[in-house]
């Protein structure tokens, strides 16, 4: 099959057991190919058989040379400056560059801002932070009793299970910390933070509670407790993207 060929039955055909995930629509278009990740803004070619999806960072959009043969779709890390002259092969951007992994096959989707990364399995999780009047959050360590980031710190977190991320959210904090919905106010829910794990992708919806008591009871899958400054997140061994879940919701429109 020549490569033209393939490339038109790639563009055509569904990815299996792939997640879909939002970005932002540059180009229109829609295509498949297996995922380069440019490091070097003169190297845009990996060097394996076409068809290849390069993925960059915006500050490197656009070229200032002709993209080679074989580029079929452009994924962009953050937003670009500027579009540049016409491109015939779909762009998107925002998209988080620790979500890809080197030589994945991906499906970009220019016209409505969508990519999907074939195998990858969607995990929707909560991660809420509770917060005192000094301004600390609590930290739970977890215990070895978890399936997943033992002796990891993280905030109240548990998989989506309820109706929805929030019902889930108060659920865990009753269950992890003993605080009912009168110990609780919600300041702020944050936009999803995507972590990569593997084959999965976890979807965490975060949250930002103002801790109307802070006497905490634990359960067995936590060991300790700590309330500590935010900046802390960035100095402790935590659950992935755990301060880009905090970001997300202590730079959120606070609720009242």
């Amino acid at each position: 099959m020549a490569w033209g060929d393939a490339h038109n039955a790639m563009s055509r055909t569904d990815l299996r057991g792939a997640m879909t995930l939002p970005a932002l629509g540059v180009t229109p278009g829609r295509a498949t190919g297996a995922v380069h990740l440019l490091d070097d803004p003169l190297r845009w070619h990996s060097g394996r058989p076409p068809p290849e999806v390069v993925a960059l960072p915006a500050l490197w959009w656009p070229p200032t040379e002709p993209l080679p043969p074989g580029v079929v779709a452009v994924v962009l890390h953050g937003e670009p400056a500027e579009v540049g002259p016409p491109i015939e092969i779909p762009v998107v951007a925002r998209v988080d560059p620790d979500i890809l992994r080197e030589g994945e096959t991906v499906e970009v989707n220019g016209t409505i801002g969508r990519f999907r990364i074939e195998g990858i399995e969607e995990v929707e999780v909560v991660t809420s932070f509770l917060e005192r009047d000094d301004g600390r959050i609590l930290l739970l360590e977890r215990s070895e009793k978890v399936g997943s980031f033992r002796g990891h710190w993280a905030g109240v977190s548990g998989y989506v299970e309820a109706s929805t991320p929030l019902d889930q959210a108060l659920q865990e904090i009753l269950e992890e910390t003993g605080l009912g919905t009168d110990d609780v106010e919600l300041v702020a829910p944050g936009f999803p933070v995507l972590a990569r794990d593997g084959s999965r992708v976890f979807v965490v919806h975060p949250f930002r509670f103002r801790a109307l008591r802070t006497e905490i009871q634990l359960d067995c899958e936590h060991n300790r407790a700590e309330w500590v400054e935010p900046a802390e997140l960035r100095r402790r061994r935590t659950v992935p993207k755990l301060d880009r879940a905090w970001e997300s919701v202590a730079t959120a429109p606070t609720k009242g």
